[in-house]
């Protein structure tokens, strides 16, 4: 697989919205963490720094670490989300697949948005929740959209494993516990994944297509080719620290979460209209909408 510079994956020119979104937001980010009974910290917090300068509600991302993974391997992307004013919560379990605390983290923020004395009270827009994951944590944020569809209001994943991958963890006890089906998704989903070759194994183009396909809903399906003058493959979203490379993803993440939780007419263009931009960019080739 050739290397491509990041200039060429990235052109404001030729992909306007990728451009645009790649770059950070205009919001200062706050980082906390919300501990349980007994003082461990069962959620990392990213969130603007000053809602007052937000203009509007904070909408709400709850997000699902990978196997053995933290939120601090994805704080990169993390931040990002924060930058463009939305409020992420992260559990800190390393196994997520239920898709249990995904959710339950959601819930937390609801009721922070009406408790008095709390950051997040009167400052979070509790009718627009997005769950996003990276690969056991992208079968926990399915999980928990189809177990809440309620509370989530649109799905991101990042490489989605084939369901042969699913199996019993210490959040799952058995197989089913963590066993999702994304042809059950009620709202609008966006698999990404890439032409790497651990995701080949894990993630392929093929099962992402699949996903997508089973889909009755609005989705969108991006397969990256290089993400930050890299070849892009499954752990590409962590942070550099952790052997990743995010930049390449950033762009059409965050813009399907400005177009789903707020309705950004600019975000809107890289899916939708008769020429979506994912499905023109070259260094997405496989991509589709409907």
């Amino acid at each position: 697989m050739s290397d491509v510079p990041q200039a060429a994956e990235i052109s404001v020119a030729e992909y306007p919205v990728q451009g645009a979104y790649t770059n950070p937001g205009p919001y200062a980010v706050t980082a906390g963490t919300v501990t349980d009974g007994s003082g461990d910290v069962i959620y990392d917090l990213y969130y603007p720094d000053d809602y007052a300068a937000l203009g509007f509600q904070s909408p709400i991302i709850t997000w699902g670490n990978g196997t053995d993974g933290t939120p601090a391997m994805c704080s990169t992307l993390l931040r990002h989300l924060a930058s463009y004013g939305f409020t992420v919560i992260a559990s800190t379990l390393a196994n997520t697949g239920s898709g249990n605390q995904i959710d339950a983290a959601a819930r937390y923020l609801v009721g922070e948005a009406t408790t008095a004395g709390s950051v997040f009270d009167g400052n979070l827009d509790t009718g627009h929740v997005a769950a996003v994951g990276h690969s056991q944590g992208a079968g926990g944020a399915t999980r928990a959209a189809t177990n809440d569809p309620e509370l989530i209001t649109t799905l991101m994943t990042f490489s989605l494993p084939n369901t042969i991958w699913v199996g019993p963890n210490p959040d799952c006890p058995t197989k089913a516990d963590c066993m999702y089906n994304p042809a059950l998704v009620t709202q609008p989903v966006f698999f990404i994944s890439t032409h790497g070759l651990e995701d080949s194994v894990i993630a392929s183009p093929q099962t992402e297509t699949a996903f997508y396909q089973s889909t009755t809903t609005q989705a969108a399906l991006g397969i990256i080719l290089n993400s930050g003058g890299k070849p892009a493959d499954h752990n590409s979203i962590q942070d550099v620290a952790y052997g990743g490379n995010p930049r390449g993803e950033l762009g059409y993440a965050t813009a399907w979460l400005a177009f789903q939780l707020r309705g950004d007419t600019l975000a809107a263009g890289a899916f939708t209209g008769a020429h979506p931009e994912l499905t023109s960019n070259l260094n997405w080739p496989g991509s589709a909408t409907k």
